[in-house]
């Protein structure tokens, strides 16, 4: 049976169509973004002081890179000391970003939360594959996802994998939340504002996603901007519509002495469940169904089945800086001193309120074995409550912390950084108990202790230390140490870099890992502590354009879910080999564009990893008159088989099946990315394969097929006002 053509809210609101909203709040937010470059015309760029940016300490690449001298920023937007901190204009391959000498005149940064540190960050304006950066395919080398744009993923490459939060369901949403230490602070010498809009047709299953982002300067120092991301989705299958809402608010006040950061993000995110498909010939042998359907008639688990998702997050970050005015003198600043920054002194804090909700009315009885039960509830074999299924759990953290920092380079002989913090953490938990009536608290606090050694500046030898420590409560004995050195040497003009990185970490499990209640699932265990040791590097060869980098890990007491949807540890040890391969090939017009992902694992029962995966992109790219640049090529991302982790919606997890394997089936599309002075647009069509190919094994996790072969559409325009 069909499904209206129409979103169908988590609370039961019932088929609302918001395609006008939509239209109106594009309108809004563009008469915004040209009222903000009216009134604010003369705003200022402050740049930072190479000596208060430090790189992101659980990165590879520490190593700001040089702006190639053809690619020169304007004089008069960037100071000799800050030329090499441009790198967040170029992406991977060195290509221009958009619009780049306007940029020039922004500063793009992220910000450590504990420490107050400014990490450079990367720029989302490139010229080229655009169309990818849309896709949950693109994410990773190979994504693990429910097709739907917004719905829960993981990516396939185990090193990509973010370390389990405290609220456990905010994994499976990885890509679309907004945290403190991904926000991109920014300061602007023009008010600048980027909208964006990209769409899946057609109307009756379409895919939407809006994103907008409002920065201006008020002066040399403030700056204050607004983001939004909106997904609506209505799904090509049956009862996966997706819905996100998600503004952030944030700002940044930079000057000699003070250094302060502001975040706010407001976000809900909910998303229909059917369990997956119960007939997979529909997808791998369509002849065989006696009769027309579309993919929406495809037979589900169940129907009228949600989980949402809600993150409200607020953040504060100060930071006052000791130091002094050195020798005024030189033309750069016209006579006058500059101030030298020797330490500062920091603190920030964080409140985060989240909450998670499961809710089903598909509760029309069916008799399965002679027991009269509701629908969906045949698919789980204990049920530790009567009626509807209704799940609720809310999460409230309290995070503060104060740090001491001696800045790197102040003097000649002063060659790193050094930065200790301290951390307390108030977490409050309240679940719906699945045995009594009412909601189940627990509260615990934390105590952490840690420090960041770090050398920043140079060109033979960067490294990046860090280490933390809980002294007290529920991490007490938690620990981390991470660690990363870069070197590079020129060849023939070319920079070729060498770097390593390692870690050492003892993990407490999360609460919600050891205690969980809920209709169809209820555990309480008592897991000892996972130990994680990674030792890896990566080089690149500029000459081939080639980037190579290994790494293994040893992972103890690792925790997983199990066949039968149950949490559990494995108390032996596993060893994971990654080895990855990147090489851009170009001759011409023509590009091919190849990343190689190798991955082993010792224990494919708790760690299942496919061996072989691929993206490759193979390209024509031109430009067809002087302002116009035409990408057009075809790329895939393919696997070999193995078995994929299913996806659990009551748990909101995935877990370790051995039954179906995945893999061996190009995910491929036909795409053309332009790019028109200040506008980014494509048009693609995803899943050409399943055009062609039999039988067709599109699927992603097992009862999960990705979406059927559609087009995609998509602009993005870049406003410096």
């Amino acid at each position: 049976m069909r499904e209206k053509p129409c979103w169908l809210s988590v609370y039961g609101d019932f088929y609302v169509d918001l395609h006008p909203m939509k239209e109106k709040l594009f309108i809004s937010l563009l008469a915004c973004v040209l009222c903000v470059g009216t009134a604010y015309p003369q705003a200022r760029i402050i740049l930072p002081d190479s000596s208060q940016i430090t790189t992101n300490p659980d990165s590879l690449d520490l190593l700001p890179r040089q702006i190639p001298q053809d690619i020169e920023p304007d004089n008069d937007s960037v100071s000799a000391g800050s030329r090499s901190h441009i790198d967040h204009l170029l992406n991977d391959h060195g290509a221009e970003a958009d619009s780049l000498r306007r940029l020039a005149r922004m500063t793009i940064w992220k910000l450590d939360a504990r420490t107050g540190n400014r990490l450079p960050a990367v720029s989302d304006t490139l010229l080229h594959n655009y169309q990818q950066t849309i896709l949950p395919d693109g994410q990773s080398v190979a994504m693990g996802f429910l097709a739907t744009l917004g719905s829960p993923a993981f990516s396939k490459i185990f090193v990509d994998r973010p370390e389990t939060e405290h609220f456990v369901f905010n994994n499976a949403y990885y890509l679309y939340l907004k945290d403190p230490e991904e926000v991109l602070f920014v300061n602007t010498r023009v008010p600048y504002s980027r909208l964006s809009y990209n769409r899946a047709v057609p109307k009756q299953t379409r895919e939407e996603r809006f994103e907008a982002r409002l920065t201006s300067n008020f002066g040399k120092s403030l700056n204050v901007g607004l983001d939004a991301d909106l997904i609506n989705t209505r799904g090509y299958y049956n009862s996966q519509a997706v819905k996100h809402n998600n503004f952030s608010l944030f700002g940044n006040y930079l000057s000699d002495r003070i250094e302060a950061h502001a975040f706010m993000n407001l976000g809900s995110l909910k998303n229909a469940e059917n369990g997956g498909i119960t007939d997979e010939r529909f997808i791998t042998h369509p002849d065989s169904i006696q009769q027309s359907f579309t993919s929406r008639d495809i037979p589900v688990k169940f129907t009228n089945t949600w989980n949402s998702l809600r993150n409200n997050r607020f953040f504060l970050s100060g930071r006052y800086n000791l130091g002094y005015m050195d020798a005024p003198g030189d033309s750069l600043h016209k006579g006058q001193g500059q101030f030298v920054p020797v330490a500062s002194i920091g603190f920030a804090s964080q409140y985060t309120q989240q909450h998670r909700r499961f809710l089903s009315y598909d509760t029309a009885y069916v008799n399965v074995d002679g027991v009269d039960m509701h629908r969906i509830d045949q698919f789980y074999p204990n049920r530790f409550y009567e009626g509807a299924v209704d799940d609720s759990i809310r999460f409230i953290s309290i995070k503060n912390s104060v740090s001491l920092s001696l800045r790197e380079g102040f003097k000649e002989w002063v060659k790193f950084g050094l930065t200790a913090f301290l951390e307390h953490e108030l977490r409050n938990y309240s679940l719906r108990d699945s045995l009594r009536p009412g909601m189940m608290q627990h509260r615990e606090s934390a105590v952490t202790l840690g420090g960041v050694l770090n050398k920043q500046q140079g060109d033979n030898l960067l490294f990046n230390i860090r280490a933390d420590l809980g002294v007290f409560g529920a991490n007490l004995g938690e620990f981390r140490a991470i660690g990363d050195v870069e070197t590079g040497f020129d060849i023939a003009g070319k920079r070729t870099t060498l770097s390593a990185h390692a870690y050492i970490k003892n993990l407490k499990p999360k609460y919600l890992e050891e205690n969980y209640y809920s209709k169809y699932f209820r555990w309480d265990h008592d897991f000892g502590d996972i130990r994680r040791v990674y030792a890896g590097g990566k080089l690149h060869i500029p000459f081939t354009n080639t980037t190579v980098s290994a790494g293994v890990e040893n992972l103890q007491n690792f925790i997983y879910y199990n066949s039968e949807r149950q949490i559990a540890q494995e108390s032996g040890n596993i060893q994971l080999l990654t080895v990855r391969v990147d090489q851009n090939l170009r001759f011409g017009i023509f590009n091919w564009d190849n990343q190689v992902v190798y991955q082993t694992s010792s224990n494919q029962e708790v760690i299942p990893v496919p061996k072989l995966s691929v993206y490759s992109n193979m390209y024509l790219k031109t430009k067809i008159v002087n302002e116009l640049t035409l990408q057009l090529g075809v790329d895939a991302h393919y696997h070999t088989n193995y078995y994929v982790p299913g996806y659990e919606p009551a748990l909101l997890q995935f877990y370790n099946q051995r039954k179906k394997e995945i893999g061996n089936y190009p995910i491929a599309t036909v795409y053309a990315n332009m790019h028109l002075k200040q506008t980014r647009f494509y048009v693609m069509y995803y899943n050409v394969a399943s055009q062609f190919m039999n039988p067709k094994e599109y699927f992603s996790l097992p009862g999960y097929p990705v979406n059927p072969a559609i087009i995609r559409l998509g602009v993005s325009v870049n406003l410096h006002n």
